[in-house]
C-alpha cells in the first residue's frame, strides 16, 4: 500500500528466527500451520538462532547470502520470518534478498483481513493493518526517497514518508470514530444485561482449540468452525440454559495465539471487552495437544494484559475424542469431545454449580396471581416439583442459589419453607 516491494508468489521460505535473549523457542510446526492458514504454501523451512541481532538485516551477511542461494535453488519469490524485524531490516533484507519478506505479524494481519465477515470485524482489521502500516513507514522503500514542494502543496521539500503518515493517521481516526459507535452499541447492549441480571459466560482459548465447535454444540448454532488457525474471527453471542441460573449468554470469541500481535489487541479491544467484563470463562483447551500447556500459559498472559486474569474460569478439555496427551492429563478440567458432544452434562453442571452457588431445596408457595414468578421459577430450570392447593396456590419444590433466594424473600404472599432431608 505504501511500500515498493518485490512481487511475491504463494509458495515460501519459513524461516525461524531466534536469539539468546527470546522467550520462546522454535515451533515450526505451528509456523507452517499458520503459513498455510494464510493460503501460503511452505516449501523449505529453517530454524535459526543467533546470539543478538544484525542491526541491518537481522541476520548476518553469510547468513544472507546462504539464503539467497536456497532461495535461487528452489525458485521461491517469499519468505516469511517467524519474528518482527524493524522497517529498515525488514526493508534492508528485502533488497538484499530480493524477495518479498513477511514478518509474523503481517502473517497474522493477513490471515485476520482474510477472515473478517462482518462490518465491526473488517473495521477492526483494518485499523490494525493502518497502525501497522504506521510504524513502518520509515525512510525506507523507494518512493519515500522523492520529496514534493510547490504551489498548494504543504511544503517545499517535504518527505514522501510524512505525507504517507498523514494519510494514515487520518484513516486512523475515520476508523476509530466508526468503531467508536460499535464500542457505545456494545455498552448498552451490556449495561441492559446488566440490569436485567443476564449472566454472561465467554469462551476463550488458544486458536484451533475447538472453541467454535464447542459453542454451536451447546448452543444449537451453526457458527462457522474449521480445524485451522483462526478459522472464525467476528465475535457472536447466544441463549444458553444454565442449571439453577436461568437463561444467560454464551459468547464465542477470537483465538488467542503466542506473541499477538499489540496492534491487534489494542484494534479487537471492543471484542475482547466482552472477556473481561464477563461472568465467567470457558478456557477451551486441545487435550490432544502436546504442548496445552504452554498454550495455557500463552492464553492466560493475554488474559491478564486485557484485565480478565481475575475472572473465574472453568478449564475444558476439548478433543479428548483424538486421545487424552499424557501431558494434559494431570490438568484439571471437564473433559469434553465437542465434536461428539461428549461430557455436556458434567460441564453443564460445572456451569450451573459455579454462576449458581450452592443451591438448596425449599418449598415455595405462591399465590394463584403469582403467575410471573412461577415462570421465572420455570426459566431457571429450579423447579423440582408442584401440586395445586383448592384455594389456587401452587407449590413448587424448587432448588434455589443465594440470589433467587433473596429476590423470592422480597417478593409479597410469597412464602418459603427449606426441605430437610430424611437421615
Amino acid at each position: 500500500m505504501f511500500f515498493d516491494r518485490p512481487e511475491a508468489g504463494l509458495e515460501a521460505m519459513l524461516l525461524s528466527l531466534r536469539f539468546d535473549h527470546s522467550k520462546t523457542p522454535h515451533n515450526l510446526a505451528e509456523f507452517s500451520e499458520l503459513t498455510r492458514s494464510a493460503g501460503y504454501v511452505p516449501k523449505v523451512e529453517l530454524a535459526i538462532t543467533r546470539h543478538e541481532p544484525n542491526p541491518r538485516t537481522g541476520l548476518g551477511s553469510g547468513k544472507v547470502a546462504e539464503l539467497r542461494e536456497e532461495l535461487d535453488f528452489h525458485d521461491l519469490t517469499l519468505v516469511i520470518i517467524d519474528c518482527e524485524l524493524t522497517a529498515s531490516q525488514n526493508r534492508n533484507l528485502e533488497l538484499a534478498l530480493e524477495r518479498r519478506v513477511l514478518t509474523r505479524t503481517e502473517l497474522i494481519l493477513t490471515i485476520f483481513e482474510q477472515r473478517a465477515q462482518t462490518r465491526e470485524g473488517k473495521l477492526q482489521v483494518e485499523l490494525a493493518l493502518l497502525r501497522h502500516a504506521q510504524t513502518h513507514v520509515v525512510g525506507g522503500w523507494s518512493h519515500l526517497d522523492r520529496q514534493r514542494g510547490g504551489i498548494n502543496m504543504r511544503g517545499a521539500g517535504e518527505l514522501q514518508s510524512a505525507i504517507d503518515k498523514g494519510l494514515i493517521q487520518r484513516r486512523i481516526l475515520s476508523v476509530e470514530k466508526r468503531l467508536e459507535k460499535v464500542v457505545q452499541h456494545r455498552e448498552q447492549h451490556r449495561k441492559r444485561r446488566h440490569r436485567n441480571d443476564i449472566l454472561t459466560v465467554a469462551l476463550v482459548g488458544y486458536t484451533n482449540a475447538g472453541k467454535s465447535t464447542l459453542f454451536n454444540a451447546l448452543t444449537e448454532s451453526e457458527v462457522y468452525a474449521d480445524d485451522r488457525l483462526f478459522a472464525t474471527l467476528d465475535p457472536t453471542m447466544r441463549r444458553l440454559a444454565l442449571p439453577n441460573v436461568g437463561t444467560g449468554l454464551l459468547a464465542d470469541t477470537v483465538g488467542f495465539i503466542r506473541d499477538l500481535p499489540m496492534s491487534l489487541v489494542a484494534a479487537f479491544k471492543a471484542t475482547l471487552e466482552e472477556v473481561s467484563h464477563a461472568d465467567l470463562l470457558l478456557h477451551v483447551i486441545d487435550a490432544s495437544a502436546a504442548d496445552a500447556g504452554r498454550m495455557v500459559h500463552d492464553v492466560q498472559d493475554i488474559l491478564t494484559e486485557i484485565g480478565a486474569g481475575e475472572i473465574p474460569t472453568i478449564n475444558v478439555l476439548n478433543k479428548v475424542d483424538q486421545g487424552l496427551h499424557p501431558n494434559v492429563a494431570c490438568m484439571t478440567g471437564v473433559r469434553v469431545s465437542a465434536l461428539e458432544r461428549t461430557g455436556f452434562d458434567e460441564l453443564r453442571g460445572a456451569l450451573g454449580a459455579q454462576l449458581g452457588g450452592i443451591t438448596q431445596l425449599f418449598e415455595v408457595h405462591l399465590p394463584a396471581s403469582a403467575g410471573k414468578l412461577r415462570a421465572w421459577l420455570y426459566g431457571l430450570g429450579a423447579v423440582k416439583d408442584e401440586r395445586y392447593e383448592s384455594d389456587g396456590t401452587a407449590t413448587l419444590c424448587v432448588k434455589l442459589n443465594e440470589t433467587s433466594l433473596t429476590r423470592l424473600r422480597s417478593s409479597p404472599g410469597v412464602a418459603l419453607e427449606p426441605v430437610v432431608s430424611a437421615t
